[in-house]
C-alpha cells in the first residue's frame, strides 16, 4: 500500500475513534439527566404528599419551613407545586401582616392585606386553607 493511503487510513481510524467516545460520553449524559428527571418526579411527589399531609393536621409552620428551603434551592416555581407555593405565599403574608400590626405598621400590614386578596384567588383547590391560616394566626396573636 502507498504511504500516502496508509496514513490517511490511520487518520480516519483516529478520527472514528474520537467520534465514538464523544458518542459514548453522550450516551452516558443522556442517561443521567432522564435518571434526574424521574428523581425530581419523585420529589414532587413526595413534597405534594407531605405538602397534603400538614395541611391535613394544619400544620402551617411546617409548611412555611418547607417553601423556605425549597425556595433557596429552586428559583423558579417546580412544575406540579404552584399550589403548594401559593399557600406557603399565603400563611407567609397572614403571618407577616399580624406582625405588622403588632409594630403599628399599618402601610406594611396593609400590604400583606393585599398580596392575601391576590393570592387567595390563586389557591385552587386550596383555598380553604386561607380561612384556617387566619384562624390559625388569629389564635395566635389573641393569645399574646
Amino acid at each position: 500500500m502507498n504511504k500516502i493511503v496508509k496514513m490517511i487510513l490511520n487518520i480516519l481510524t483516529v478520527v472514528a475513534v474520537l467520534a465514538c467516545l464523544v458518542c459514548a460520553v453522550d450516551l452516558k449524559e443522556s442517561f443521567e439527566y432522564a435518571a434526574n428527571e424521574e428523581e425530581k418526579e419523585a420529589d414532587t411527589k413526595d413534597d405534594v404528599f407531605v405538602f397534603e399531609y400538614e395541611v391535613k393536621h394544619q400544620a402551617y409552620g411546617e409548611i412555611l419551613d418547607s417553601y423556605y428551603v425549597s425556595r433557596l434551592s429552586n428559583v423558579d416555581v417546580p412544575e406540579g407545586l404552584e399550589d403548594i407555593y401559593h399557600v406557603s405565599e399565603y400563611a407567609h403574608a397572614s403571618f407577616m401582616s399580624k406582625v405588622y400590626e403588632e409594630k403599628g405598621d399599618k402601610l406594611k400590614a396593609d400590604k400583606c392585606y393585599e398580596t392575601m386578596k391576590n393570592l387567595k384567588d390563586e389557591l385552587g383547590d386550596y383555598k380553604f386553607t386561607a380561612d384556617e391560616i387566619d384562624a390559625v394566626i388569629n389564635k395566635s396573636a389573641r393569645r399574646q
